[in-house]
């Protein structure tokens, strides 16, 4: 028969595991913060597709389509900038970041410009720089190890997204680029600025048009970020 102290010592050891165990069930079960930013919007109408739509129309068809795909997994909790036509400038959209702190943004765009011939899509990355920094209130070897990681997440989350548009339109890649975004300008998250296709590519501007493009462009969007966060 046990004595008291070794039943004390087990219940303790019991008790350690446990809170142990609920500690991780809990990390583990965290969902990742998506944020998605359907361009334009209201009065800002973006690049023109036709008579009657515009890229604002473009971007928010994709995002609501992508929210719905996302929204499957119990992994995630998707916000957007904007949900309806609506018009949002570029402060209310840096202020939804600064507000919803998301894992990852997600900006959506149509592409316009450099002639008829000019087709594809294109992907940009941030990079941050020192401005970034200065914005978290943190030790700057711990701000340079974050800013090392949000450039990495947000490459690889680029390269993931550009694996599964190439499998949407062949050969239409036009490349990953780092540069700028003014949305996420002098701002810290891990962000892509997707250019979905060119308005003034005949091809280009009949596929987005299409209602089943729309949807599968949220499908390899919502794909890409599923396999990021697997």
């Amino acid at each position: 028969m046990l004595d008291k102290k070794k039943i004390l010592l087990i219940m303790g050891i019991l008790m350690s595991l446990l809170i142990l165990t609920s500690g991780d069930l809990s990390a583990t079960g965290k969902k990742k913060i998506i944020l998605i930013d359907p361009a334009h919007g209201g009065k800002e109408q973006g690049v023109k597709m036709s008579t009657d739509v515009s890229e604002k129309d473009i971007t928010l068809a994709v995002a609501l389509s992508l929210k719905q795909a996302l929204a499957r997994g119990n992994n995630l909790e998707v916000f957007l900038t904007r949900d309806s036509d609506k018009t949002v400038d570029m402060e209310d959209r840096k202020d939804s970041i600064k507000k919803i702190k998301p894992d990852f943004f997600i900006s959506l765009h149509v592409n316009g410009g450099l002639g008829k011939d000019a087709s594809g899509f294109e992907i940009y990355y941030p990079w941050f720089g020192e401005e970034a920094i200065k914005e978290k209130k943190t030790a700057k070897d711990n701000a340079s190890q974050l800013k090392n990681k949000y450039q990495n997440d947000s490459l690889k989350m680029a390269k993931i997204i550009q694996e599964n548009m190439n499998v949407l339109f062949p050969r239409k890649g036009r490349g990953l680029r780092k540069a700028d975004l003014p949305v996420t300008e002098g701002l810290f998250v891990p962000a892509v600025s997707v250019e979905m296709g060119f308005a003034t590519n005949p091809e280009d501007r009949k596929k987005l048009l299409s209602v089943n493009t729309q949807t599968e462009i949220a499908k390899a969007l919502a794909k890409s970020i599923n396999s990021f966060y697997r």
